[in-house]
């Protein structure tokens, strides 16, 4: 009997078998359901509220006064290492007396980036140095 396979070439099969059953949207099989896409937001300022609604009946504000920046911030629980679960992305307005949050966190870092790029656009507001410099390591900048 030959040497047992390693776990690399194992975790390589399973994710290529994993890529094989994926099926586009709209071509399931019965039975089968859609993957979850992300949220459409429609941001806007409401008496000096910002507002995102995630086109599913969810709505966050926070006030706007004060703000100076929009900051992306991963919650790590304290584990800050690769592997590390992480517990969500907080959307926040920072200014000089603390951040601001903008609703409860988000599950993933793409939702959060393109709400925080809404944010932005919507309120003239920078996005945070350190939120910039996070987003720019994965091939994206935002203004």
């Amino acid at each position: 009997m030959g040497p047992a396979p390693s776990r690399a070439i194992i975790t390589v099969e399973v994710v290529f078998d994993w890529l094989k059953r994926r099926r586009p949207p709209g071509q399931e099989k019965p039975g089968e359901t859609a993957p979850e896409t992300g949220p459409v937001w429609h941001v806007y300022l409401d008496a000096g509220t910002v507002v995102a609604e995630d086109g599913r009946s969810g709505t966050r504000r926070a006030p706007l006064a004060g703000a100076d920046r929009v900051r992306v911030v991963p919650l790590t629980g304290g584990n800050h290492h690769a592997g590390a679960q992480s517990g969500g992305w907080q959307v926040t307005l920072a200014s000089a007396e603390g951040d601001v949050l903008l609703g409860a966190p988000l599950r993933d870092w793409q939702t959060a980036r393109e709400l925080a790029r809404l944010i932005c656009e919507k309120t003239e507001l920078p996005l945070d140095e350190l939120t910039q410099r996070m987003f720019s390591r994965v091939g994206q900048y935002i203004r």
